[in-house]
C-alpha cells in the first residue's frame, strides 16, 4: 500500500510538501503520521462533507473547502478527520495552518501535506488516484508520460537545452530524481546493487558516464536506459562540435605523412588556409594499438577499429587543454599524435614525452598491446614529416621488441633514422624490393634463410668465418650458401656497389626497426 511517505517522495515535482508552522514540526515527512497507509483518495469541497470517506483516506481540500474558514473550524475538520482515522490532508493553496491545528494533527496522527495555489487540482486528483492504487497503471502512467518528454527534447535543438536540464525534467515526470555520475569501475551489476535503476552512457564506442535513479521502482527501470542513450547521443554530439576543427587539421596531417616530398609545397598551402602552425617546431608519436585477442582477421580488424576511436576521443580530451599546439589523427592501426611550439627544434620532447606517458596511461587496457614510437622535434613542415617517418619506425621497433605500453625512440646514431627515411620514400622502397625480388621468389622460409645468411655475411666484412660464428654454421656452409645467393641474384660481391646496395636493402628488411609494408 501507499504511504504519505511515497507520495512526498514522487510528489515533489508537483509541489506536495508536508505543512509546518513556525513552531511546530519537521517537515521532511519522518514522523509516524507520514508512515501511514493510504487507502483511497477524497475531494472535499466543503468542510462539513470530512466525514464522509472511509478510514484511511487522503483527504483533498479544495480551495472552496479553505475559503473564509476561521482557525477554529480548521481545528473542529481536522478532529472529525482524526475520529474517523483518515491518514493525511492535503491542503490546495496553503503552505502553513495555525498552530492549533498543526498541534491536533500531530497528536492525532495526521498528516498535513500542501501544495500550491497554482495547483491544476484535476491533474493533482489524476495522479494521486494511480500512486494509491499502485501497479502497472501508476507505472505505465508515469513512465509513459517521461518518455513522451524525453521525445520532445529530442526534438529541440542542442543550443535550446542542456543534460542538466533534460534530467531534472524527466525526474519531475517520473516522480524520482535521475543522476548523471562517473561510470562505475565494477560494472553494471555493482550499480544495480547500489541504485534501483541504472543505464550506462555511452559517447561512441566509450562508457562516459551512468545515469541512475536511487530510489528506482519499476518505471524507473522502463525509462533509465533511454534516458542513458539519450545522454550519450547528447554526449557525443557536443564531442563531434568540440573537436571538429582538430579533426580537418587530423584529415591534412595524413596527407602531409603519406607524402612524397616535392608535393609538401602544395600542401603547406592548404595547411597555412586552415590555421595549422605549419612553421613551428613539432615532434610527432605514433600510438598503434594491437588487440590481444582476435580469432579472425575479421574480428582483429573491428576491434582494432573501434580501439582506435576510442583512443581518438580519449587522446582528443587529454591533451588539447595542454599548452602548446596538439594534433591527433587515426590511421590504420593507430593514432598520430603531433605536438607542435614555437620553441627551437630540440626543446620540445621533454614537455611532450611528459603528455606522451600520460596519454599511453590512460590508453592502457587489457583488451590491446600499445606500441608507442617517438620521433625527433624538427622544425616546419618536412620537419614534420620526417619526424612522423622516425615514429613510424620507433613503433616498429617497439613491436618487434615487445615494448607494450612504452614510449620507444630510435637509436642515438641516426642510423635508424635514414633508413626509415629511405623506406618511407615509394621510390627507395621499389628499389630495395627489386633487389630481393629473386630471394623473395624462392618463397617465405628459404628467402628468409637466405636474407639472414647474405646478412650476416655482409655485417662481418664479407667473412664466412665470422658469418658463421653467428649463424651457428661452418665457414664452408656459409660459401656455399652466399654462392647460391649470388646465382639467385646473378650479382658479384666482389664489387663495392653491388656489396653497398644489398647490405643497405638486407638492413632495412631484415633490422629490428624496419619490416616490409
Amino acid at each position: 500500500m501507499t504511504t504519505v511517505v511515497d507520495l512526498l517522495g514522487t510528489g515533489a515535482h508537483r509541489g506536495l510538501v508536508m505543512l509546518t508552522t513556525s513552531a511546530h514540526g519537521s517537515g521532511d515527512g519522518s514522523g509516524d503520521d507520514a508512515a501511514r497507509e493510504i487507502t483511497e483518495v477524497a475531494a472535499i469541497d466543503d468542510l462539513a462533507d470530512v466525514t464522509g470517506p472511509r478510514a484511511g483516506a487522503l483527504l483533498v481540500l479544495l480551495p472552496s473547502a479553505l475559503a473564509g474558514r476561521e482557525p477554529y473550524e480548521l481545528d473542529v475538520a481536522f478532529r472529525r478527520c482524526i475520529e474517523r482515522e483518515h491518514a493525511a490532508i492535503v491542503l490546495v493553496g496553503r503552505q502553513q495552518v495555525p498552530i492549533t491545528s498543526a498541534r491536533l494533527a500531530e497528536r492525532g496522527g495526521l498528516a498535513l501535506l500542501g501544495v500550491p495555489a497554482k495547483t491544476n487540482v484535476a491533474e493533482l486528483i489524476l495522479w494521486l488516484n494511480r500512486a494509491v492504487r499502485g501497479g502497472a497503471a501508476d507505472t505505465l502512467a508515469r513512465a509513459e508520460a517521461t518518455l513522451a518528454l524525453l521525445a520532445r527534447y529530442g526534438q529541440r535543438g542542442d543550443e535550446e537545452w542542456t543534460v542538466e536540464d533534460l534530467l531534472a525534467d524527466l525526474g519531475q515526470a517520473l516522480g524520482h530524481p535521475l543522476e548523471l555520475t562517473a561510470p562505475r569501475a565494477d560494472g553494471v551489476e555493482a550499480s544495480l546493487a547500489a541504485f534501483g535503476a541504472s543505464g550506462q552512457v555511452v559517447a561512441g564506442d566509450r562508457v562516459v558516464g551512468e545515469v541512475s535513479c536511487p530510489t528506482g521502482d519499476h518505471a524507473a527501470r522502463l525509462v533509465v536506459p533511454a534516458v542513458a542513450a539519450a545522454v550519450g547521443h547528447r554526449r557525443r554530439r557536443d564531442t563531434e562540435r568540440a573537436f571538429a576543427p582538430s579533426q580537418t587539421r587530423a584529415e591534412l596531417l595524413t596527407q602531409i605523412v603519406v607524402a612524397e616530398p616535392g608535393h609538401l609545397a602544395g600542401l603547406d598551402a592548404q595547411a597555412r588556409r586552415i590555421g595549422f602552425p605549419v612553421d613551428l617546431t613539432h615532434l610527432a608519436a605514433l600510438v598503434r594499438l594491437e588487440p590481444r585477442e582476435a580469432r579472425s582477421v575479421e574480428a582483429r580488424v573491428s576491434a582494432q577499429r573501434r580501439l582506435v576511436r576510442q583512443a581518438e576521443l580519449t587522446a582528443l580530451e587529454l591533451l588539447l587543454p595542454r599548452p602548446g599546439w596538439w594534433h591527433v589523427a587515426r590511421v590504420a592501426d593507430g593514432l598520430l599524435v603531433v605536438a607542435s611550439d614555437d620553441a627551437e627544434a630540440g626543446s620540445l620532447a621533454g614537455s611532450a614525452r611528459r603528455a606522451l606517458t600520460d596519454l599511453l596511461a590512460a590508453l592502457h587496457t587489457d583488451e590491446a598491446a600499445l606500441y608507442a614510437g617517438l620521433g625527433t622535434d624538427q622544425r616546419g613542415i618536412g620537419g614534420l614529416r620526417q619526424s612522423a617517418v622516425e615514429a613510424r619506425a620507433a613503433a616498429d621497433l617497439a613491436e618487434q621488441a615487445g615494448r607494450d605500453g612504452v614510449l620507444t625512440t630510435l637509436d642515438s646514431t641516426g642510423v635508424r633514422r635514414v633508413l626509415a627515411d629511405l623506406w618511407a620514400s615509394p621510390l627507395s622502397r621499389r628499389i630495395i624490393l627489386g633487389l630481393l625480388a629473386p630471394l623473395d621468389a624462392l618463397g617465405p622460409e628459404r628467402a628468409a634463410t637466405a636474407l639472414e645468411t647474405l646478412g650476416a655475411y655482409l655485417d662481418h666484412q664479407c667473412s664466412p668465418k665470422h658469418a658463421g660464428a653467428v649463424l651457428h654454421l661452418h665457414p664452408n656452409a656459409v660459401t656455399y650458401r652466399i654462392r647460391r645467393i649470388e646465382e639467385t641474384l646473378d650479382v658479384d660481391l666482389r664489387d663495392p656497389d653491388v656489396r653497398f646496395g644489398l647490405h643497405l636493402a638486407c638492413r632495412m628488411r631484415g633490422s629490428e626497426v624496419l619490416t616490409p609494408a
